[in-house]
């Protein structure tokens, strides 16, 4: 179907030009935009994107590349059949005809009958620069989703910097809420980086990481080996992709960028799919990367799917059916995990949510994800719904466990790594053995928030929302813009909060994967050496 889709709007694009020098520019301009702004369905969306299905991480990225690679550019620049021609269809407000301009603050107008020409002060703006390849005028140089109407002033401040957290010497000319230029860490490695406003970071993310699988076969140098490896995968380097995850997750696809998505296929004939699914990434970078992939299924982005714009906020499980949204909370259903505000802290081992409030909701810390070159990070988020002070989720992978020590807690996540914090950092490091992990104070304060700190370094736990992530902060060191976090502490069996988990044989069954401890204390694998419940049987490890 996807071929009669663009077959279509080809014919829209001719009958809007014929239409034109007739002299019905505006009647052609209001066609075409109802066209891009409802220009796909769910089913005719599942229909195009068939071919990833039941794919997983690197092979569903390959399959990404091998369907959106083929299209068919505009050529460069100004003039009928280039560029901006292309931009008029793709950025222009049809009411007012300003051409949108993401860089900076500074408004700028297409001019009546001014649909193929350049705008005065503007550049084309190539997100992915021409140097990051050699510098060849090949598709990605003409590609319009790598291509944006920019102020040229803010176009030739970004210069060829990869895109980032700035944290150094940042400079603001773009106006408020627009471009950070400065310097900020590529890894380990403090680079030139641009930063977008916070209204455009999703935005630019997934057109970063479409560039990134559609031409994963390109060869990389210059500044853009601070922030891409050559090959197919990941392509994107884990301290890209998972910022990007990040800003993607907190700043949702709009109206605006699915009618830029629409208007653009109309043009080149294949589609930004980490705009049309916006959970993509998480199944071909983050943390979903082993489960398969269903366009079938998978929530969109499509003009007839309200489950995204509808509060979903997380992967659907392609292999259940579509859920439902009941007007007023049910009871868990058995597999779920109900984790409840604490509004005390009891004395024995707790399983909790370590929870903040980001821009668009609460957000629940992830397990630190390090890499073979350094041993910690920071803890990115994923957003969680809040009811009535219980957060319910189909997965403990969110779940830390606040084991007691002396005159304070140790902190374990699920994969069973104890924490620690160098107080020369702001991240946090995992250990498997626990002679290593800190002793952390855990205080409840009067605000319902809690005070994480380590007890030797006294940095504390802040979710910084500039950076989307949680750190772990000096007092003089806390970020700008962070909360405080709040735990929730997973409920027992018995309705109860106390994080101790009854050692009943009905639930220690076959089919639980989890060790249990003689205090009902659960672990993925045991780090320790102790006697264990697991799957029914007593075990001695």
């Amino acid at each position: 179907m996807s071929w009669k889709i663009a077959k279509f709007a080809a014919l829209i694009q001719d009958l809007f030009m014929i239409l034109r020098f007739k002299g019905l520019l505006a009647v052609a301009a209001g066609m075409f935009y109802t066209f891009q702004a409802a220009a796909i369905s769910r089913q005719q969306l599942a229909q195009y994107a068939a071919a990833l299905r039941g794919k997983k991480q690197a092979e569903l990225k390959a399959a990404l590349h091998d369907l959106i690679n083929p299209k068919k550019v505009l050529s460069y620049g100004s003039g009928s059949g280039k560029t901006w021609s292309g931009f008029y269809q793709t950025d222009r407000d049809p009411q007012t005809n300003e051409c949108y301009n993401r860089y900076s603050s500074k408004k700028f107008y297409f001019t009546n009958g001014n649909t193929n020409s350049a705008i005065s002060g503007m550049n084309i703006e190539h997100s992915f620069p021409k140097s990051w390849w050699g510098g060849s005028s090949n598709n990605a140089y003409k590609d319009l989703y790598n291509l944006y109407p920019s102020d040229s002033q803010a176009n030739s401040s970004k210069s060829n910097y990869v895109m980032g957290h700035v944290t150094v010497n940042p400079k603001l000319d773009a106006g408020e809420g627009y471009d950070i230029v400065g310097k900020g860490y590529a890894g380990d490695k403090l680079v030139n980086m641009w930063e977008p406003g916070d209204r455009f970071k999703g935005e630019f993310s997934r057109s970063y990481m479409y560039m990134a699988t559609t031409y994963s076969h390109f060869s990389w140098e210059s500044e853009g080996l601070n922030q891409l490896t050559t090959g197919n995968y990941p392509t994107l380097k884990q301290w890209a992709y998972e910022l990007y995850i990040q800003w993607g997750h907190a700043d949702k696809v709009d109206s605006l960028e699915v009618a830029r998505n629409n208007a653009v296929y109309a043009i080149q004939l294949n589609r930004n799919l980490y705009i049309d699914f916006p959970f993509l990434a998480d199944y071909v970078w983050g943390d979903s990367v082993d489960v398969a992939f269903d366009p079938y299924t998978s929530i969109s982005t499509a003009s007839d799917d309200d489950r995204y714009y509808g509060g979903a906020i997380i992967p659907v499980d392609p292999d259940t059916p579509d859920p439902e949204t009941p007007d007023e909370p049910e009871e868990p259903e058995p597999g779920l995990y109900e984790f409840e505000l604490a509004d005390a802290l009891p004395l024995s081992t707790m399983r909790c949510l370590i929870v903040a409030q980001g821009k668009n909701g609460p957000i629940a810390a992830l397990p630190v994800r390090v890499s073979s070159s350094k041993g910690y990070n920071y803890l990115y988020g994923k957003s969680v719904t809040d009811i009535d002070n219980v957060i319910t989720l189909d997965t403990d992978t969110l779940a830390f466990t606040f084991e007691p020590a002396e005159d304070g807690w140790h902190i374990i996540d699920a994969q069973g790594r104890y924490y620690y914090q160098d107080a020369a950092y702001n991240t946090f490091t995992p250990a498997t053995d626990a002679s290593k992990a800190d002793v952390w104070l855990v205080t409840l304060q009067p605000n319902g928030t809690v005070r994480i700190s380590a007890s030797d370094s006294g940095n504390t736990f802040a979710y910084a929302l500039q950076y989307s992530s949680f750190g772990n902060y000096p007092a003089d060191g806390m970020p700008s813009q962070s909360s405080a976090p709040k735990l929730y502490i997973e409920r027992t069996d018995d309705g109860t909060s106390d994080g101790i988990i009854a050692l009943d044989a009905d639930v220690r069954h076959a089919d639980d994967p989890y060790f249990y401890d003689l205090t009902g204390r659960r672990y993925l694998q045991p780090t320790q050496p102790g006697i264990y419940i697991h799957r029914g049987r007593k075990i001695v490890r």
